[in-house]
């Protein structure tokens, strides 16, 4: 008996295999986007890591002195908002809405005034504070670099600026509060400082991310010790 395939079996096959070849394309445009979807994600990851580490710093240069007011960060003076600024109290010098006690958060005790826009930046290389990294230019190594942390080489591009604290035309005597977050660089030292991280691909495509840091000092915590 002869064996052979019949002309419905042969136009079958090919329909099957013009319909493989025809989602080869799809599948290689699926995969391209995937690499894509997970090259970007590794970059937010990269940009999160960095502004992870930068709000770690103090807020400003003028509170890193922790000698001075019995220690711990304190609340500086920047003058943009009335309502936001340090008064004399007969319990010391504090905001208002500053609870009073010790280890709260609280003023100097004479006016400190927050760095002025002009010497942001770098002093001396301590790093004590958020706006030291202003300028820098991280190389976050990917294969190319010789590292395996990321797919690809990134460049972290950082800047850091005050922000208005203004929040509306009445600002904080409402009793029910409504505002935005500027982004804008403000002409004057406020209380809230953005730091903004642009995260560059070897292709030159950047994403950029935007946190923000608040000039309200620090409290001690207490904890229970095991004797």
């Amino acid at each position: 008996m002869r064996r052979a395939f019949s002309m419905i079996e042969l136009v079958v096959s090919i329909v099957v295999i013009g319909i493989s070849f025809m989602s080869v394309p799809l599948i290689m445009t699926e995969t391209t986007r995937s690499v894509e979807t997970s090259i970007q994600q590794e970059a937010v990851m990269a940009g999160l890591t960095q502004m992870v580490n930068i709000m770690s710093y103090k807020w400003d240069e003028q509170e890193t002195n922790e000698s001075l007011n019995g220690g711990y960060a304190k609340v500086l003076d920047t003058f943009s908002l009335s309502e936001l600024e340090c008064s004399n109290y007969p319990e010391g010098r504090r905001r208002k809405g500053h609870f009073v006690g010790k280890d709260r958060r609280k003023c100097y005790n004479t006016t400190r005034t927050a760095t002025s826009i002009a010497d942001l930046g770098s002093d001396g290389g301590d790093m004590d504070d958020i706006d030291d990294i202003i300028g820098n230019k991280e190389l976050l190594s990917g294969v190319a670099g010789g590292l395996l942390d990321y797919k690809k080489d990134y460049t972290a591009g950082i800047n850091v600026v005050y922000v208005s604290d203004a929040i509306s035309d009445t600002d904080f005597t409402p009793s029910s509060i409504k505002g935005s977050i500027h982004i804008s660089p403000a002409a004057i030292p406020t209380n809230i400082k953005m730091v903004e991280t642009t995260i560059t691909s070897q292709d030159g495509n950047s994403i950029v991310l935007r946190t923000f840091a608040a000039n309200v000092g620090e409290i001690k915590y207490y904890s229970k010790s095991v004797q």
